[in-house]
C-alpha cells in the first residue's frame, strides 16, 4: 500500500505522482490535509502507556492513521516552512509514534524507536525562495524522521530535484 499525504500548496506534484501511479497500482490513497481537523500531538504519551497504539485525540487523523500503519511507502509533499513541515503536515508526522514500537534500540550507533518495519519514506519539500540553510535543515529533519522510526527513504527539493522526482515515481510504482 501507498499513502500519499499533501498540503494545498504541494497538491499539483501530489496529483501529478497520483496519477502516474494509479496507472500501475490500485493500492494507493491520497490525502490532502489542507481542510482536515488535524490536532497538534500534545505529548501526553497515552499512546506509549494507557492507550497503547491508541492516540486520545479524536480528529481526522483516525481517517489517515489505519491507511499509514498498512503502508509500505509513505510519500509526503509539503512546502518548506523554516526549514521544515508545513504546520498541516507536521500535526500528521507527530503522530507517527503510533506506527512504530515504543521500545528504543540502538540502530547504526543510534537510539532509535521501534523496530524496522521496511516502511520507505519519501518527502517531497517545494520551496519558493527557500534560501540553503533552510532547505539543509530541511532535509536533515526528513533525514532525522528516517533514521529514528528505522524506516528507509530521502527527502527531494523541488524543483531542485524534478530528475530524481521522475525516478521516484517510477520507484514508487513498481515498489
Amino acid at each position: 500500500m501507498i499513502t500519499i499525504l499533501t498540503d494545498k500548496v504541494a497538491e499539483d506534484l501530489s496529483k501529478n505522482m497520483h496519477n502516474e501511479i494509479i496507472k500501475t497500482r490500485s493500492d494507493i490513497k491520497h490525502f490532502c490535509v489542507e481542510n482536515m481537523r488535524i490536532e497538534p500531538c500534545y505529548a501526553c504519551r497515552h499512546c506509549e502507556e494507557k492507550t497503547y497504539k491508541r492516540c486520545v485525540i479524536r480528529d481526522d487523523a483516525d481517517l489517515i492513521l489505519p491507511y499509514l500503519a498498512r503502508s509500505k511507502t509513505i510519500v509526503i509533499f509539503t512546502p518548506i516552512v523554516y526549514g521544515g513541515y508545513s504546520f498541516q503536515i507536521k500535526r500528521i508526522v507527530d503522530r507517527f509514534s503510533l506506527l512504530v514500537s515504543s521500545h528504543y534500540y540502538i540502530y547504526d550507533g543510534e537510539l532509535v524507536k521501534g523496530k524496522s518495519t521496511g516502511i520507505n519514506y519519501y518527502v517531497i519539500g517545494a520551496h519558493d525562495g527557500a534560501d540553503a540553510e533552510e532547505i539543509q535543515a530541511f532535509k536533515q529533519l526528513v533525514m532525522e524522521t528516517i533514521k529514528i522510526a528505522a524506516w528507509r527513504g530521502k527527502p527531494f527539493i523541488m524543483p531542485q530535484d524534478a530528475d530524481e522526482y521522475e525516478n521516484l515515481i517510477k520507484e514508487v510504482s513498481i515498489s
